[in-house]
C-alpha cells in the first residue's frame, strides 16, 4: 500500500478556499451573463426563493458574486438559453448537463409513499395534464379556468391541474419552461422531441 500523506493548512487558508471556491474571496470576480453562468455553476444549487425583503435570496447570492449582474440574470439562462433547470423539494436550479443524473432521482419520487398515494387520489388529473400537455405543448396552470376544476385546498395549488402539474415537474415528466412574477408560467415537457 502507498503512504499517506498529511498537509496541514491554516485555518484562514481553508476559510479562503471554501469562499474563492463558492466566488466570495477575493471579490467578485465574474462579470455580466457569462459571469452569472459561471457563479451559478460554482454555487452549485442556486435555490430559488419567491419571497422578497430586500431582493429575492438568489438574487443577492449572484449579485455578491457577479459585477453587472441584473435582477432575473438566472432566469435568462435557465429559461431563455435552457443552461439550468430547476426542480426538487426545495427549489434550487442545476447546469443543464447534469439533468441525465438527476433524472434518476426524479424517478424515485414515483416509489415514494406519499407521491404514490397522491397519484391514485389524482389519477385523473395527472391523466388530463399529460393530454393538455401533448395537444398544446406547453400550459401554465393559470390558463386553466376554475369553473371546469376541481377545488382543492393545498398549499401547490387551489386546483387540481395545479398538483398534477407539480406531480409530473416533481418526477421528471416535464420542465418549467419560463416563470411569471415568480410563479412557474408554463410547463412543457422536457423530452426535446416533445
Amino acid at each position: 500500500m502507498g503512504r499517506t500523506m498529511s498537509v496541514e493548512i491554516s485555518i484562514e487558508t481553508a476559510r479562503r478556499y471554501i469562499l474563492g471556491r463558492q466566488g466570495l474571496w477575493p471579490g467578485r470576480r465574474w462579470r455580466g451573463l457569462a459571469g452569472t453562468e459561471q457563479a451559478m455553476r460554482a454555487v452549485e444549487h442556486l435555490q430559488l426563493d419567491p419571497l422578497v425583503a430586500v431582493a429575492r435570496a438568489h438574487d443577492l447570492i449572484l449579485q455578491s458574486r457577479v459585477i453587472d449582474y441584473y435582477s432575473d440574470d438566472w432566469a435568462t439562462l435557465a429559461y431563455e438559453q435552457r443552461k439550468f433547470f430547476d426542480w426538487g423539494g426545495w427549489l434550487a436550479v442545476r447546469p443543464m448537463d447534469e439533468l441525465p443524473y438527476w433524472r434518476v432521482l426524479m424517478r424515485r419520487e414515483i416509489d415514494q409513499p406519499n407521491w404514490v398515494a397522491f397519484r391514485q387520489e389524482h389519477a385523473a388529473a395527472i391523466a388530463e395534464m399529460r393530454e393538455v400537455l401533448r395537444e398544446r405543448g406547453e400550459v401554465a396552470n393559470r390558463d386553466l379556468e376554475m369553473g371546469a376544476r376541481t377545488r382543492v385546498d393545498h398549499y401547490r395549488g387551489r386546483k387540481d391541474s395545479a398538483l398534477a402539474l407539480h406531480y409530473l415537474w416533481r418526477i421528471g415528466d416535464v420542465m418549467v419552461s419560463r416563470r411569471e412574477r415568480f410563479e412557474r408560467g408554463a410547463t412543457r415537457s422536457w423530452r426535446p422531441d416533445g
